[in-house]
């Protein structure tokens, strides 16, 4: 059942210090794509690192950084709404599943030594293959095994586990599916408010974002329709950081490097 409350307008709130109303006022959609473009800044910077020591470094720097814009600007966005707990974990762990299963049969995975899409002989792959083994990122081969390969899991885990859902979600969700429906003024669109033009067209830049995207675009559809269902920015940060923190576990444990290429 759809959650009826209307969340509460950023307008609502305490203004922030000068420098940062002058910053936010002429440019309302600022504190939302901040953050997310922030992230893929450092992003874009860390692959120019090549020293596996340094880009341990870059990984721990574009978390704390794509978090701390998303901290500044935090009074600027809309109610969080509720955390609907077991829709959460639901949403969170499918996507998982789905986001491994649907990959290894559309894009042909390369999984024990044989790519899938050889064992289906019927199947014909439209959507090109994953990268070589030899292409894959596999941290253990980088740190050893030791506490530096430790450090690595958590740093990049709780990165995609926080700081990847809140820049996302306030980006994707908060921002972008409203702005779809009325770029001038987003803030007067209501959170949760469907059009097929914002939902389809926001599904598929999701594309653009995610080099799997195959099963990227399936997986903005279902957020996006979770975020219909209960018009919560706090519901879809906790179920998409529980997909990230179940897909990297699922990479770590059967060392499917495949989603770390």
């Amino acid at each position: 059942m759809t959650d009826q409350t209307t969340p509460k307008l950023a307008e609502e709130r305490a203004k922030g210090p000068a420098w940062l109303e002058s910053l936010v006022g002429p440019r309302p959609e600022l504190p939302y794509i901040a953050p997310f473009m922030g992230f893929l800044v450092l992003i874009w910077v860390g692959s120019f690192v090549k020293d596996p020591y340094y880009t341990l470094h870059m990984y721990a720097l574009r978390t704390v950084g794509g978090l701390a814009l998303a901290v500044l600007f935090w009074r600027y966005y809309p109610s969080m709404g509720k955390l609907h707990p077991i829709k959460c974990v639901v949403f969170g762990i499918g996507v998982a599943y789905m986001w491994v299963m649907v990959h290894r049969l559309v894009a042909g995975q390369y999984v024990d030594g044989v790519w899938v899409s050889e064992r289906l002989s019927w199947y014909v792959q439209p959507l090109g293959a994953d990268a070589q083994p030899e292409d894959y990122f596999n941290p253990k081969e980088v740190y050893g095994d030791g506490w530096l390969y430790w450090i690595f899991l958590i740093v990049r885990i709780g990165g995609a586990s926080t700081t990847v859902p809140i820049v996302e979600e306030i980006f994707w969700r908060a921002f972008l599916l409203r702005a779809l429906i009325d770029w001038d003024d987003f803030k007067s669109v209501p959170l949760g408010k469907f059009t097929w033009y914002s939902f389809l067209l926001c599904s598929l830049l999701s594309a653009a974002e995610h080099p799997q995207w195959e099963v990227g675009i399936l997986c903005w559809m279902i957020y996006n329709g979770l975020f219909y269902w209960t018009r919560s920015i706090k519901c879809l940060i906790v179920t998409h950081g529980i997909t990230n923190f179940v897909l990297y576990v699922h990479v770590v444990v059967k060392e499917d490097w495949v989603f770390w290429s």
